[in-house]
């Protein structure tokens, strides 16, 4: 009797356990539905473009306070200056004035160049230059003050170690701030050149406006920069708002812990990098960024969301668009990428700490010199409806570590003109597949590689003989279990005459 229940118990596990395997492998395959994952999606845009900065920006009334005030570089309350800490700066600034270092501060009201002119009447801090003012001075903007550059050109005095310093509102409008040397050089270690640099609290518009040679590469001082500083813990995001406007020549816009929206402007000879977001809620639409010599074209970092839309970023040293080390719903759509020496789309560490999404929709990425998208450890993903082509390497590449969660949706994408295979993917645990349009090269040419090259024939039958869309396991899914009763609408694969698909 023993043995027999011994037997009967066995044979009970046995089937449990073989109940759990076939349950593991269905797991593996599901057919998924094109209606529900673009639904996903658009929810996805939905939930962002509800939460897009809504800026409201307005100078304070009445005539403020000007006061020149000395300059300190470690004491208490000095943080306001410390992009002059950086490369000799103070120096710079004492070889110029006849005393100890010292700025020009705005309180407690608005004021415009003229107006500053006439108050301080001292033609070594301000004067008429060319069709504008040239200031050789510092200049802090204290909360509550506003200087408004409008319907004129301000020159900023580079040797003289002379900056924009922002806590309250800097309002340029139909106006040109470049910086001037004169000639002459500055007492610094190192190049440098004038910059704008925007303090948590802070509000800075540029409208119908040209920004030409600011910055250098140095923290803080990148050209338009803005930040939040240790003594800032409660200090709100900084609000700048970008519209109509040029920025050429300049080491970077930087914009640190800030609600930003950039429209409709262009952004061309950059240095470092087009635009460079930290920890930013943003909305970047209508832009051309072109000619970014040493990084991306646009760089998206930190605890950042938002919206990039309807913008050209072509020739950029590095990548297109970076995603790094980012958290936070983002959105790319309808964007042309091009011409990179890099990845047109490259993502790194995304979405990896939280319950964030990317969705890549409806962009053109083509002519860049490796891979259309290239994602290294990307948790959760949409590309849909992008054209992707003229990649020598993979028109779509993700690397993701085998024992983290990782989801990808690939529909409706149009590949083409790939030196490689189209799409590669290591360690992806959940791939969602269907609708894309594979336009292959006249020579023998893999469409799936990576985990993907075993199930490639399985995949493309379900895909594209049958058109259906399926949610495959890439890591741990075999044929044993895929499900082959399914008939969906046929989808399109196309080739060129004479093709040997290798699959």
């Amino acid at each position: 009797m023993l043995t027999k229940q011994i037997l009967r118990q066995t044979a009970l596990s046995l089937a449990l356990l073989a109940g759990l395997g076939n349950q593991a492998i269905a797991a593996d395959w599901q057919w998924a539905t094109e209606t529900e994952q673009r639904a996903l999606a658009d929810q996805l845009r939905q939930r962002i473009e509800q939460q897009l900065p809504r800026l409201s920006l307005a100078a304070p009334r009445g005539n403020a306070q000007v006061a020149l005030q000395p300059m300190f570089s470690a004491q208490a309350g000095s943080w306001p200056f410390e992009p002059f800490v950086n490369n000799g700066l103070f120096r710079a600034i004492a070889s110029y004035q006849p005393s100890h270092p010292q700025a020009i501060t705005i309180s407690a009201g608005a004021i415009t160049l003229e107006q500053l002119r006439q108050r301080l009447a001292d033609a070594s801090i301000i004067k008429p230059y060319k069709d504008g003012y040239l200031l050789s001075y510092p200049l802090m903007i204290a909360p509550g003050g506003a200087l408004l550059v409008h319907d004129t050109k301000l020159y900023l005095y580079t040797p003289s170690g002379t900056a924009l310093i922002n806590q309250g509102m800097l309002s340029i409008r139909n106006a040109t701030v470049q910086s001037v040397s004169e000639g002459d050089s500055a007492d610094t270690d190192r190049p440098f050149r004038s910059f704008i640099t925007a303090w948590a609290g802070s509000s800075t518009e540029v409208s119908d406006s040209l920004l030409s040679k600011l910055g250098y590469n140095a923290h803080l001082s990148r050209g338009l920069t803005s930040a939040r500083s240790t003594a800032q813990t409660s200090a709100p995001p900084a609000q700048v708002l970008i519209r109509n406007s040029r920025f050429d020549s300049l080491s970077s816009v930087e914009l640190q812990y800030a609600h930003a929206s950039i429209e409709r402007s262009e952004f061309s000879d950059l240095q470092q990098y087009g635009i460079d977001l930290q920890d930013t809620r943003l909305n970047l639409v209508h832009n051309r960024i072109s000619q970014v010599r040493n990084q991306s074209g646009v760089r998206v970092r930190g605890a950042s969301s938002g919206l990039i839309a309807h913008n050209s970023v072509l020739q950029a040293t590095k990548a297109g668009i970076e995603i790094s080390d980012q958290q936070g719903d983002l959105v790319l759509a309808d964007n042309q990428i091009g011409a990179s020496k890099g990845n047109g789309v490259l993502l790194r560490n995304v979405g990896t700490t939280g319950a964030s999404s990317l969705l890549l929709v409806s962009n053109l990425i083509g002519n860049n010199d490796a891979s259309g998208i290239y994602a290294d450890n990307l948790q959760r993903g949409y590309l849909i409806d992008n054209r992707i082509q003229g990649s020598p390497d993979y028109a779509i590449s993700t690397l993701n570590p085998r024992d983290q969660r990782s989801e990808l949706v690939i529909v409706g994408n149009t590949l083409s003109q790939i030196g490689n295979a189209l799409i590669r993917t290591e360690g992806l645990q959940s791939l969602t597949l269907g609708s894309n349009d594979y336009q292959l090269g006249p020579i023998t040419q893999s469409v799936l590689v990576g985990d993907l090259l075993p199930l490639q024939s399985l995949l493309l039958d379900a895909t594209y003989k049958r058109g259906c869309l399926i949610q495959v396991n890439p890591a741990s899914a075999t044929e044993a279990g895929f499900p082959r009763n399914r008939a969906c609408t046929k989808t399109t694969l196309g080739a060129t005459a004479g093709l040997n698909l290798n699959i």
